[in-house]
């Protein structure tokens, strides 16, 4: 374990973990300039034990990485940003839906953001059901007139775009060119049955999180590859692939995403209402951006921490997991767990590290 002089964010992790026991088991890495500074992990006694390998359910960080995937396909010119999803799924072109585009897709602004949930969880599992289906729902509204969060078919979308572009599925596309050249040995999109007794199963430690917890721990649904949400990776391999897109695309001298696809994706492209969320976002491409109008009055409680500004980009997981990167310093703070709190438990526990790692920046 490393500890290089983040005293409060130590403290921090310790208290949550063995005081508040917010979390069964949770991990928290740090890069600051490139560098591993922080990669703590721990376990409450009476669960099984873990390690800084071990992979945890990402939840909605997996957007992140499916955006990734997305970008690297329009760096090498086999897929435009603005161009209708269509164009490469044309099943997907019908009642409605014709105008979205890639760009509508990553903003959440392609029409289908969960109109059917109940019905689809049944068939998640199955890709090509699930896909037909979503290619033949009504658009809700036009693309690109409203920005309402695709809970799931964010991946669903783009992970067949990829597939239809590449004629890989998305965990194997991720796997091929970014993780295994990476080195990010324990980090996928898919998880299979020989892998799941090493990731730690979800635990509800809300009531509201009874039902999801459950949900996402039935065999079926924890190998389903869904791309918005079925990532699986430890808080140091998180770090290291936020290190990557904060050092604009290069990681160990290989360059993996353009720099001018970074930062085009990780500024602000929609700050405003959501209207599935039912609050203000500040939405990148596929990333959530900090110093936003979203954000609470009183900065000690942004889950990004009271320093986190519109240089600041992250990806957060259904009620456990965050990683966020800031240009300004040039740190990256990921964490993983399996507690799933609600609201506002879930914002309390995340800006509690989130400003543990500020207030020790401010002090070094």
């Amino acid at each position: 374990m490393k500890s290089n002089g983040f005293i409060k964010v130590n403290e921090v992790f310790e208290s949550q973990l063995f005081k508040q026991k917010v979390h069964p088991a949770a991990q928290i890495a740090i890069y600051h300039h490139g560098e591993c500074v922080i990669d703590l992990w721990g376990n409450q006694p009476d669960v099984n034990d873990i390690n800084g390998d071990t992979p945890f359910l990402c939840f909605s960080v997996s957007k992140v990485f499916t955006a990734c995937a997305i970008f690297k396909l329009i760096d090498e010119g086999k897929i435009e940003l603005d161009a209708p999803i269509g164009k490469y799924w044309p099943e997907f072109a019908q009642k409605g839906k014709e105008t979205a585009t890639i760009r509508h897709a990553l903003l959440h602004q392609a029409g289908v953001p969960a109109p059917h949930l109940k019905r689809q969880v049944f068939q998640w599992p199955f890709w090509g059901i699930v896909t037909r289906n979503l290619a033949r729902e009504n658009a809700l509204y036009t693309p690109g007139t409203q920005t309402a969060y695709h809970l799931v078919n964010f991946g669903f979308i783009l992970g067949e775009v990829v597939r239809r572009v590449t004629g890989q599925t998305i965990d194997e596309y991720l796997l091929d060119h970014f993780f295994r050249p990476m080195g990010v040995n324990h980090t996928s999109m898919r998880m299979r049955g020989k892998e799941l007794k090493g990731s730690p199963p979800e635990v509800a430690i809300s009531k509201d999180m009874k039902g999801t917890s459950s949900l996402f721990n039935l065999p079926i649904i924890r190998q389903a590859l869904m791309p918005a949400v079925s990532l699986r990776s430890s808080a140091r391999e998180l770090g290291a692939f936020f290190t990557m897109l904060l050092n604009d695309g290069r990681y160990n001298g290989k360059q993996y995403i353009s720099p001018e696809i970074i930062r085009m994706a990780t500024r602000s492209h929609y700050n405003g209402y959501d209207t599935i969320m039912k609050f203000k976002m500040n939405w990148g491409l596929g990333f959530i951006i900090g110093g936003g109008k979203y954000l609470a009055a009183n900065p000690q409680e942004w889950i990004m921490g009271w320093r986190s500004s519109d240089e600041t980009f992250a990806g957060f997981g259904m009620g456990t997991c965050m990683v966020w990167a800031d240009r300004k310093t040039d740190i990256v703070t990921a964490f993983t767990c399996n507690g799933m709190l609600g609201v506002p438990g879930v914002d309390q526990r995340w800006a509690a590290i989130s400003n543990a790692v500020w207030d020790n920046l401010e002090n070094s």
